[in-house]
């Protein structure tokens, strides 16, 4: 009985002692787990860390000019760690309550005693990562640094110090897209984009330690690799032209409420983009750079492309400037379908390609290019290959987008003649403007680009050449004759661009009107505006291209919208240049040249010679009237009698000019050779026989 008795007692011990020892267990999970579990779980993530990338200090951009467009301004992250072993309670006591009052002066929230219990209750809780300061700039760090309890040094203060980037333009929206921007939720855009890898440098690495409440604060180790900056470039912007460009432009798309606009000033020899800008209208009215329409606005041209055939045309020596076509009062028949000049350019038959690209005929070019090229498609084709138009620029931009002119295998009967005056194709303002610039460089095209230089701390590392083709896109004497061609648009004083003529200097270059496609298909009734060319003429420096969509009002072509664009510029353009730049010094090349021998219009001859800066005295009742210079440069003028019913004396006049004076009076006019009229087969003063035939001798 005892024996038993004894065992009974034995296993109720057994399982007493059990029972206590569970509910010890027990009661220190419970422990742990509600007063202890912030000590633990803080024990718990000190043992845990992690390698973290530094990004690296990100490149500076500048403009051609040395001006500062782009910068990464650093920023600051400040912490405080409580629980640094070297910030004894007596370092914290003898510091908190004037670092409650430094905290209270400059971050202006709550009161000097709440900062104070703020403090104490973090100090209490041993807190790692206590938030002091989420954006500090350079300054405000330096004064962080002497502040109570900072100031006793790197560990007994506990300051952690993290760094961050925030991108910068100082000028604010000034070339923004070209520019670009860096961007967290969206794609990158502009330099930042395409010279990411230049710019960005090299990531650092660092060890960090992950604190209760899941943050990470970091460790100082032997092991940390420092960040390698990113290097800074050197673009071919002129800060003081894109102001220029970017400023003018703003002025006239918001005055004809444009949906868009956009302008590149190229340097001819070069392909230095020294100007780009590009403005898209928002919904509350003002204008911002949105969308690089320079790039990837891909619309038919219209008649800025007809200098592409005027230049097929010379390249293959199928004409001459001295050549003329019989435009048939601007109306055209091709396969069935009419072919106007949208309701102008009637009252001319017979047209030179310098009058026919002045007045901007469709006919004649079209006339032209099918009469040369509609048994052989493929060789003009070859032709825009050749001008490079069926390419891309290549310039060091992303987001340009290619051109597209279909293959001659795909062309109806009706693609070649309209293709001619700048329909069924698509290409951007950049890849025309390279086109118009290769002219200007007597042939030679060059590359579009943007960056010229890479710095390494200052020190140049790589410079970029300009690009130019290995053979020239056209013969020389082609490129000369489309300038001469291109002159006539403002010089002559029917040209669509006479309104933008200037004795100071010479502009050579194409107004275009097109309707703007519709994303859907078809036409809106809207028109896409154009003037591209370059200047000075006699001695190129720039070329540019100016282009608005949609501008409202009664006049919206390109001659009315976009010229006087492309004028107020070089005007303020050749103004800065002049002192620094003879070719562009209107003393110092066109009162020299020798007058030549006109006879036309008075009206005309005054337009004409205007940029001699010589002052004719014309008579009001002279209609009529020749110019000419002798042997020791002495200017005579002259009087030209034409009575309505009398043939009038047209020997030395280009034959545009003497088939506007002949038709006039009801002759049907013939003619043999090229040049200037020398001789007519009815003389001078002979009664005029409305429908009667008078034949013209041309020599050059």
């Amino acid at each position: 009985m005892n024996i038993k008795s004894n065992i009974l007692f034995r296993i109720y011990f057994i399982g007493a002692l059990c029972c206590i020892f569970g509910i010890a267990v027990l009661s220190k999970a419970y422990t742990i787990q509600t007063y202890k579990h912030g000590y633990w779980r803080s024990l718990a993530d000190s043992l845990t860390t992690s390698i973290f990338e530094i990004p690296a200090e990100r490149g500076n951009i500048y403009s051609a000019d040395d001006k500062l467009l782009a910068t990464s301004v650093p920023f600051f992250e400040l912490h405080i760690d409580f629980a640094s072993k070297a910030m004894t309670n007596e370092v914290f006591k003898r510091n908190a309550d004037s670092l409650a009052y430094y905290m209270w002066k400059y971050f202006h929230q709550g009161s000097i005693e709440g900062y104070k219990h703020q403090l104490i209750i973090a100090r209490s809780q041993r807190k790692r990562y206590f938030p002091l300061c989420s954006n500090a700039d350079y300054s405000l760090l330096k004064q962080i640094k002497d502040w109570p309890l900072f100031r006793e040094g790197k560990f007994k203060g506990g300051l952690i110090i993290e760094t961050h980037q925030e991108r910068r333009n100082p000028y604010g929206n000034l070339a923004q897209r070209t520019i670009g921007l860096i961007r967290e939720n969206a794609q990158d855009i502009g330099l930042e984009e395409a010279s990411d890898s230049l710019l960005s440098g090299i990531q650092g690495k660092m060890l960090k330690q992950k604190i209760a409440g899941g943050e990470w604060i970091p460790i100082k180790t032997t092991g940390e690799i420092e960040p390698k900056n990113g290097y800074d470039i050197i673009t071919t912007i002129d800060l003081g032209l894109q102001d220029i460009a970017e400023s003018t432009l703003l002025q006239q798309v918001t005055e004809s409420q444009a949906e868009f606009g956009c302008a590149v000033l190229m340097e001819v020899k070069t392909g230095a983009i020294k100007a780009i800008a590009n403005l898209g209208k928002n919904t509350d009215g003002t204008y911002s750079e949105k969308y690089n329409y320079a790039l990837s606005l891909r619309n038919e041209p219209g008649s800025v492309f007809k200098v592409a055939s005027y230049l097929a045309l010379f390249d293959d020596g199928f004409i001459t400037p001295l050549d003329s076509i019989n435009s048939n009062h601007a109306s055209a028949n091709f396969g069935g379908v009419n072919l106007t000049d949208d309701g102008h350019n009637t009252q001319w038959t017979f047209l030179t390609p310098g009058k026919a690209l002045a007045i901007s005929s469709n006919v004649a070019v079209a006339k032209w290019i099918t009469q040369y090229y509609n048994n052989d498609r493929e060789k003009f084709y070859a032709k825009l290959q050749q001008f490079g138009l069926t390419s891309t620029t290549h310039i060091d931009l992303k987001g340009e987008v290619a051109p597209k002119i279909s293959k001659p295998e795909k062309w109806s009967f009706l693609s070649l003649p309209w293709m001619a005056h700048g329909y069924e194709l698509t290409i951007t303002p950049l890849q025309i403007l390279a086109f118009y610039n290769a002219i200007a460089n007597n042939g030679v095209r060059v590359k579009p680009y943007l960056v010229q230089k890479v710095l390494d701390n200052g020190k140049v590392i790589r410079e970029y050449k300009p690009e130019g083709s290995t053979q020239p896109i056209c013969k020389l004497q082609a490129a000369q004759w489309a300038k001469e061609i291109m002159l006539r648009v403002v010089e002559d004083p029917n040209g669509t661009a006479r309104k933008i003529f200037t004795p100071n200097y010479r502009i050579a270059g194409k107004t275009g009107t097109a309707k703007m496609a519709l994303p859907t298909g078809g036409y809106s009734n809207k028109n896409l505006s154009s003037f591209v060319g370059f200047f000075p003429a006699d001695d190129p420096l720039y070329s540019c291209i100016v282009v608005v969509g949609g501008p409202q009002g009664i006049f919206t072509t390109g001659g009315a919208i976009s010229a006087p664009i492309f004028k107020i510029m070089a005007d303020k353009i050749i103004t800065s240049n002049i002192s620094r730049n003879k070719s562009i010094d209107k003393d110092s090349t066109l009162v020299n040249k020798p007058v030549p021998f006109i006879v036309g219009a008075t009206s005309a001859i005054n337009e004409i010679n205007k940029k001699f800066n010589i002052k004719f005295d014309f008579k009001e009742d002279w209609n009529y009237a020749f110019v000419r210079s002798d042997s020791t440069r002495k200017i005579g003028i002259g009087r030209i009698d034409i009575a309505e019913d009398r043939v009038p004396n047209v020997n030395g006049m280009l034959l545009d000019d003497a088939i506007y004076l002949l038709e006039n009076r009801g002759l049907k006019v013939m003619f043999t050779g090229k040049g200037k009229v020398a001789g007519q087969s009815v003389g001078p003063g002979s009664p005029v026989v409305k429908g009667s035939s008078i034949l013209l001798i041309l020599r050059s």
